[in-house]
């Protein structure tokens, strides 16, 4: 199985309009597809992630 990395961005903070259903959405159709979803969070406070290890970066900057 395939795996996709996704890092979803301040999920405490930006979590207005139902992303984390988006996220878990993704995650099903993902593996439908054949796929292994790896969805890690960060927020503010959080060690900084290397963005050269995810396939995909989530968040909704838009409001």
């Amino acid at each position: 199985m395939k795996e996709l990395k996704i890092l979803y961005l301040y999920p405490d903070i930006l979590e207005l309009y139902g992303d984390f259903g988006n996220i878990q959405v993704l995650r099903y159709r993902l593996e439908q597809r054949g796929f292994n979803a790896v969805i890690e969070t960060y927020s503010i406070g959080d060690a900084s992630p290397n963005f050269k290890d995810y396939d995909l970066v989530f968040a909704r900057w838009w409001c």
